[in-house]
C-alpha cells in the first residue's frame, strides 16, 4: 500500500474493508499504514485512511484508531474533518465506552462551531446517531445558534441533518420560537422534499410547546 496513488489505494482499502472480519490478522498488519497516511500531503488520502480505518469492523485495531482519528478532527482540511466526524459515529457504535473515555464527543461538539458548514453538518449527524444509542448531548440555545448559522451554507442532506436535530428542540421562550421558525421558514419552498419535510417538522415541535403567558404579554 505504499503508494501515493489515490485510486490504487482506494481499491486496496475497500479489499481491506471486506475481508477484515473475516481475516481480522489482515487488517492489523496494516494499521501501521493507516496510521502513517493518516499524516500524508494529501488530504484525500488522510481522509480516506481515516474513513477506511472506522469503516474496519475489528476490536482490536480501535485503540490503534484513537490517536488518528483525534488529529483529523482538527486537521486544517474541512474535508478531512468532515470525514472523521462520520468516523466517531462509526467507532461510537463499535465501542461506545472508548469513544466517551477519549472525549471524543466534545471534540464533535467543537466541530459545530467550525467555519465549513458540511463538517458542521456531519457533526450533527454523527453526534444525532450517537444519541440515539444512548442520549449523550442535549440540544441548547448556544447550540442552535450555531446550526441555524450553518443551515444556509449546507447542502441539501446536511440542511435535513441540521433540521432534524433542532427538531427535537425546546425554545426557551415564544420570541426564540418564532425566531426559530422565520430562519427555517424559506425551506418550506425547497425543491427537496425531504427538507420540507424536516421544517415541517421542526415548526409543528415548536409550536406544540406551551409558553408562559408572561413571557408572550412581554412580546405584545
Amino acid at each position: 500500500m505504499q503508494t501515493d496513488n489515490v485510486e490504487l489505494k482506494k481499491l486496496v482499502y475497500l479489499y481491506l474493508m471486506n475481508y477484515a472480519k473475516s481475516q481480522p490478522d489482515l487488517a492489523i498488519m496494516a494499521v501501521n499504514t493507516f496510521v502513517k497516511d493518516c499524516e500524508d500531503t494529501n488530504p484525500l488520502i488522510r481522509a480516506l485512511a481515516v474513513r477506511t480505518m472506522g469503516c474496519i469492523r475489528v476490536e482490536k485495531i480501535t485503540e490503534y484508531l484513537c490517536e488518528p482519528l483525534r488529529k483529523c478532527m482538527k486537521d486544517e482540511d474541512p474535508y478531512v474533518r468532515k470525514t472523521a466526524a462520520v468516523c466517531v459515529a462509526k467507532l461510537h457504535d463499535m465501542n461506545p465506552k472508548l469513544v466517551e473515555e477519549q472525549g471524543f464527543v466534545e471534540l464533535l461538539n467543537d466541530l459545530l462551531s467550525d467555519a465549513n458548514p458540511m463538517v458542521v453538518a456531519n457533526a450533527v449527524a454523527a453526534l444525532t446517531e450517537i444519541n440515539e444509542q444512548r442520549p449523550l448531548i442535549e440540544v441548547n440555545s448556544q447550540m442552535v445558534n450555531k446550526l441555524l448559522t450553518a443551515l444556509n451554507e449546507c447542502t441539501e442532506w446536511g440542511q435535513v441533518f441540521i433540521l432534524d436535530a433542532l427538531a427535537g428542540y425546546r425554545p426557551r421562550d415564544e420570541r426564540e420560537a418564532q425566531n426559530i421558525c422565520e430562519r427555517i421558514s424559506p425551506r418550506l419552498a425547497h425543491a427537496n422534499a425531504a427538507v420540507v419535510l424536516s421544517t415541517v417538522k421542526v415548526s409543528g415541535n415548536i409550536s406544540s410547546f406551551p409558553y408562559d403567558r408572561k413571557e408572550k404579554s412581554g412580546l405584545q
